[in-house]
């Protein structure tokens, strides 16, 4: 979209719409085997086999769309284990809008839609403009997100394709906008890399690549994106659901946010509190998206009127940071 809500960015752009699972979004065959379990904690008999009759083609899109219909004797089990799992808003979005035009038919099978890159490199150049509530975007090129409605770099997708789809055509533009690249998969995105330097093609350098980190058990992705060769590397901390602590080297941005939406896990402050030093100390931009649906502050709830928790001016005042990177301001024009 040529304009978003998204508060770090000005735009979104979908090379691949849909993806093939995460922390935020199972596959079915998990999901089942959760949906089992919990019933048999609560001492629950299920029919199996039944179950495995009516859901043995679905896809985690399908559990989202019929969880009030799954063939459960208490199906809100079932819709528990779905909205605790199931937690990505670009997969809630295709399941309520998948017959629409230019959405993945079935968000658990990505599919390719070329040209779109190609389209958005041509978008109005807003180098130097003020932004409309977002004034920390003010002075900087046009900020595109990637890849908010999928991930590009799922398995099948060759490089040969995401090389003409998304490479080539930011290249061809110069340095017109900054593009920010978010993947779960940075392993995927460092051997794309290599790819690219094997047949001599170059990184873009107003092209970041990202990766999202949600906990400790996530926090290997940082690894992997720092082995991208590329210039700008970014992180999306958001949703946290946990303490971490990041080594910062060679990264340059670091997102973090609360978890908004149904059955939405707790957000300590302190945690944003503790990346921000370490930003801080590393000299890494630092931005504070949203607070959550449960933030909570030294542990006690923090009630806040907006739902998402991304009105900054109900935060405390030492969270409302809204860092861009320095290396975002772009000359314009090619490179």
């Amino acid at each position: 979209m040529k304009d978003t809500n998204i508060e770090w960015s000005d735009s979104t752009i979908n090379p691949v719409m849909g993806c093939d699972g995460c922390e935020l979004w199972l596959r079915p065959e998990k999901i089942r085997n959760l949906i089992f379990k919990k019933y048999e904690e609560n001492n629950i008999k299920i029919d199996k086999d039944h179950f495995g009759q009516h859901t043995k083609d679905w896809t985690t899109m399908n559990f989202v769309q019929n969880k009030k219909k799954l063939p459960l004797e208490k199906p809100s089990l079932g819709e528990i284990t779905i909205d605790e799992n199931c937690k990505c808003y670009a997969g809630k979005i295709h399941a309520m809008r998948a017959e629409n035009k230019g959405y993945a038919r079935n968000f658990d099978l990505p599919e390719l839609h070329e040209g779109r890159i190609e389209k958005a490199a041509k978008w109005p150049e807003l180098n130097g403009k003020a932004r409309m509530g977002k004034p920390w975007l003010d002075g900087l090129p046009r900020v595109i997100f990637i890849s908010d409605m999928g991930d590009a770099l799922v398995e099948g997708m060759p490089f040969s394709v995401l090389t003409n789809q998304i490479i080539i055509p930011i290249l061809k533009a110069g340095n017109r906008h900054m593009w920010l690249w978010l993947s779960k998969r940075p392993n995927k995105m460092f051997e794309f890399g290599e790819y690219l330097h094997r047949n001599n093609i170059y990184w873009p350098d107003n092209l970041m690549a990202m990766t999202t980190v949600t906990s400790n058990k996530s926090l290997g992705r940082v690894n992997d994106l720092r082995q991208v060769r590329c210039q700008l590397k970014g992180l999306s901390v958001e949703p946290l659901w946990e303490e971490i602590e990041i080594n910062l080297t060679d990264i340059d941005w670091v997102i973090v946010g609360g978890e908004s939406g149904v059955a939405s896990k707790e957000f300590e402050l302190n945690w944003a509190r503790k990346l921000s030093v370490q930003c801080d100390e590393a000299k890494v931009a630092f931005f504070v998206k949203q607070l959550g649906k449960n933030p909570m502050d030294n542990g006690k709830p923090l009630d806040l009127a907006n739902t998402h928790g991304g009105d900054w001016n109900e935060w405390p005042e030492d969270l409302r940071v809204r860092q861009m990177p320095n290396s975002f301001k772009l000359t314009g024009g090619d490179r």
